[in-house]
């Protein structure tokens, strides 16, 4: 999970269209029957032209390489309903209960959403949140659970987002390993040429929007690059750096 842009506003004409079809949905009142009703109108939807805007806004939402909004590992290529529509009918032509997603990750959460379909948290929206305030990348670049003192328990929202989606599955945690090594050897050579002269301050910086726009684990980069990693070594001596002068 990484920190995501705030969702833009549809086009209006996309915007009446998806009201239009969620007002067909919920004239439906047998519980069933508007299940069925709201996968048959979003099915024809996503085959439709006026659905594809939808789809782009979400792509450029993901950033560069289109990494799932969930795990940050894969290629996204699936529209996610975060609350699923299969619980939730009335939302499944709602713009704000849209995500961009991996298949890996749809197949673990499938129409899982705590507390509504079985206990535990609810989920973390990556879009409305800021993931941080949840989960840290540690030293080794595994995604982690952060821990509450006021509980004096792991974030039970993390841990229940971290199990449904499945983001400490051991390839997810390995990428994320080998990205923080990458990033922190760039980093260190990056000073170490700065402190020699081969670099000048605003080369260094404009390093960081390099580093930003590769797309390979980019919730490592931005919690080390944005977030609470900026603290760390050897990216707190970066930022002092390039704070400099």
């Amino acid at each position: 999970m990484r920190r995501l842009p705030s969702r833009p506003s549809l086009a209006a004409a996309t915007v009446r269209r998806l009201a239009k079809e969620t007002t067909e949905i919920t004239k439906i009142t047998n519980a069933a029957d508007s299940k069925s009703e709201a996968k048959r109108r979003y099915e024809n939807a996503r085959k439709a032209r006026w659905f594809k805007p939808i789809i782009h806004v979400l792509r450029t939402m993901s950033g560069p390489g289109e990494r799932c909004m969930f795990c940050s590992g894969s290629e996204s290529s699936q529209i996610e309903h975060f609350r699923p529509k299969a619980v939730f009918p009335a939302l499944a032509m709602t713009w704000e209960n849209l995500l961009w997603a991996c298949g890996i990750c749809n197949q673990f959460k499938r129409d899982q959403f705590p507390p509504d379909t079985q206990p535990g948290a609810p989920l973390i929206n990556p879009i409305e949140e800021n993931v941080w305030d949840f989960f840290f990348i540690d030293e080794f670049g595994n995604l982690t659970p952060r821990w509450r003192n006021d509980l004096n328990d792991l974030d039970s929202r993390a841990e229940s987002t971290q199990k449904i989606l499945g983001l400490d599955r051991q390839a997810l945690q390995e990428t994320r390993q080998l990205r923080l090594l990458d990033l922190k050897r760039h980093v260190e050579d990056s000073i170490k040429l700065f402190q020699r002269g081969d670099l000048t301050r605003e080369q260094l910086r404009e390093r960081r929007s390099e580093w930003l726009k590769q797309p390979f684990q980019p919730d490592v980069t931005d919690y080390f690059l944005n977030g609470p990693g900026c603290s760390e070594s050897p990216f707190k001596e970066y930022f002092q750096l390039v704070s400099a002068g």
